[in-house]
């Protein structure tokens, strides 16, 4: 089971944001899964593998990280995105964390009053719930489905020893997803070892729209900075004969490619996604903000799906 969950925020008081806000965010919940399963907390924290988790930045009702340096007022809608996607922490946010939420979230001084939470996408854009099965089974065009496009909301990056690399490069995006797929679904489920070559020789950007580098320093003016790229992508996978030694490979590549594209929405992409980096989804051509703030404080009543 994978699970976008939105958290509406309303802040008591007119405050400055200082800047990104994805460490404490990232130590608010690690705090809630420790409340309610403290076995999981210190798996998640003390691992050295892919996290299975990410969480955002305080969000605007578009989606949008709220920038350094604006204000934020009483009763102005805020929200903070936290995703899931291996079952047993998905299971924890469910069944245990949205039930105890408390009323008030402190985040780096800043005081917001709990309004609920959603995983509806008519209620907010970055909600949602799936499981690696149904993203695997969509149905699929091989030949309308060659490509991808994603948008890429708050600064996304790949590590080089000490340096990001703040560039959309094929090959770093999909084993980014690659990595996590693997990590968390289920073994019938597992893509081959190949994959990471494969995109690195037959999938290319074919589309650059409003791409720019942001550099982010935390709000906590003591953990550094980071440096990544936002915009739109589109990625397409090369026709069969253009493949060359990788060929034998071809045949269902394209169901791969939008599988993971899929996952991206859970995942992110890149390093740093549990503090705020890599936020991504698939990007479509228009846009409609939420309608309606999330109320819910229990668990929807109808069946989720399995997982």
């Amino acid at each position: 089971m994978l699970l976008s969950l939105l958290l509406s925020l309303t802040p008591t008081a007119e405050v400055p944001i200082l800047g990104p806000l994805g460490r404490p965010a990232n130590a608010w919940f690690l705090g809630q899964v420790t409340r309610c399963r403290p076995a999981i907390a210190a798996a998640m924290h003390d691992s050295k593998e892919s996290k299975p988790y990410t969480v955002s930045t305080l969000l605007n009702d578009r989606g949008l990280p709220v920038p350094a340096g604006a204000w934020v007022a009483p009763g102005e809608s805020c929200w903070l995105r936290v995703t899931t996607f291996d079952e047993q922490l998905s299971e924890t946010t469910l069944e245990q964390i949205v039930r105890q939420l408390p009323e008030r979230i402190t985040l780096y001084k800043m005081v917001f009053r709990l309004d609920g939470w959603t995983l509806d996408p008519a209620q907010h854009p970055w909600a949602g719930q799936s499981t690696f099965q149904d993203m695997a089974q969509e149905p699929y065009q091989v030949q309308k489905d060659l490509q991808v496009r994603l948008e890429f909301a708050s600064p996304t990056a790949f590590r080089n020893g000490s340096a990001d690399i703040p560039l959309p490069i094929p090959a770093q995006v999909f084993r980014s997803y690659w990595e996590k797929w693997n990590a968390f679904s289920p073994e019938a489920m597992q893509l081959a070892e190949q994959w990471p070559d494969f995109a690195r020789a037959c999938v290319m950007v074919s589309e650059l729209t409003m791409v720019n580098t942001q550099r982010w320093s935390f709000a906590e003016g003591t953990r550094g900075v980071a440096t990544g790229y936002t915009g739109t992508v589109g990625f397409v996978l090369l026709p069969k004969h253009q493949c060359g030694v990788w060929q034998d490979y071809w045949d269902g590549a394209s169901q791969v490619l939008q599988s993971l594209a899929r996952f991206a929405f859970y995942c992110g992409t890149g390093h740093h996604t549990t503090i705020g980096l890599g936020q991504t989804r698939l990007a479509t051509t228009s846009f409609q903000p939420a309608r309606q703030p999330a109320t819910r404080r229990r668990p929807p009543q109808s069946p989720r799906p399995e997982g």
